[in-house]
């Protein structure tokens, strides 16, 4: 180990790298890491001039691997995974908990989950739930996770279909009537962009600061339905629009766990969408016009339609990833 430390400028950089190997690009690397792009990119920059050659090719859509960086990948991969799989073990044997990865956004873990998040504890006593939060629009594959939320147009294979995309606009009980008039500030999420939008708005970079800024008032935001769920169903938010937007996918739930945690993974995906398709059901009670129990039915592939709108938007129904 001594000689691996001299070979190194330090244990840090070996993390670094294999996050920028995987993703194959610094600032995908720097959010996983919750770091900045030029952190990255300065201990990339430090490793090479260590080892005294190049691991990247620096490039406008990236950073790809030199020979010797597919090399190094290879191993650095490998050698965390093996000891990944040991401390599982070893936590299994030692009567720990058993370690499960969500990915999903900051707003669905905000806005949904934390409320519900003792019952979840009650049911999963013997789970340690840990987060890959992403504050804008969710996207990617689910690298290093066991369980990650995504939107898809066909079903992938070893996921859980939780309900179709569904968006519509929600304020304060309030502002109802004025949100319907156009008289209420938009809140939207800056990844969508808003230059071409008329009428007064609120930029954010964090969908959950988007909803959190329409539960006090501050002006009407898109809600996507498998987050503001709760809050419709509390009556905090309420719909200001007379019909659903429905968008060209569904939401799985992807299990990507080892065999020693699939099953665990695949019963916390089952009860995300068992309490979902709750919400769902007592909505519609709610809300009979907006139909929003047939969300809970998988539908075709909806291919042909014309693709979402960019998340965040308001638009009378634009869209928002979970």
């Amino acid at each position: 180990m001594t000689g691996l430390r001299r070979k190194l400028p330090s244990s840090h950089a070996l993390f670094v790298f294999e996050a920028a190997a995987r993703h194959e690009n610094f600032s995908r690397a720097a959010a996983e890491l919750n770091v900045t792009q030029p952190a990255v990119s300065r201990t990339i920059a430090t490793l090479e001039a260590h080892l005294g050659t190049a691991l990247f090719r620096r490039g406008k859509t990236g950073a790809r691997l030199t020979a010797e960086g597919l090399r190094l990948r290879h191993v650095v991969s490998g050698a965390f995974a093996e000891i990944g799989a040991e401390l599982d073990a070893l936590a299994r044997r030692g009567g720990g908990k058993i370690p499960i990865t969500l990915s999903v956004s900051t707003a669905f873990t905000a806005h949904w989950l934390m409320p519900r998040i003792d019952r979840l504890h009650a049911v999963f006593p013997q789970v340690d739930l840990r987060f890959q939060m992403i504050p804008g629009p969710v996207d990617g594959p689910p690298d290093e996770v066991d369980l990650a939320m995504r939107y898809l147009t066909a079903d992938p294979g070893a996921a859980c279909f939780v309900m179709q995309e569904a968006h519509v606009p929600v304020c304060i009980p309030a502002l109802v009537d004025q949100a319907r008039r156009g008289e209420v500030p938009r809140l939207l999420l800056e990844a969508a962009g808003t230059a071409a939008r008329a009428g007064p708005s609120l930029s954010f970079p964090d969908y959950a600061i988007v909803l959190q800024g329409a539960m006090i008032g501050q002006g009407v935001a898109d809600g996507w339905i498998n987050i503001v769920a709760h809050w419709l169903c509390e009556g905090h938010l309420l719909p200001c629009a007379d019909a659903l937007t429905l968008g060209a996918r569904d939401c799985y739930l992807l299990n990507r766990a080892p065999p020693e945690r699939r099953a665990t993974a695949d019963l916390l995906a089952a009860w995300i969408t068992a309490e979902l398709h709750a919400d769902l059901a007592r909505l519609d009670g709610i809300f009979p016009a907006l139909g929003i129990g047939a969300l809970r039915h998988p539908r075709p592939a909806l291919a042909a339609q014309a693709a979402p709108p960019a998340p965040g938007v308001l638009q009378g129904g634009d869209a928002m990833d979970d």
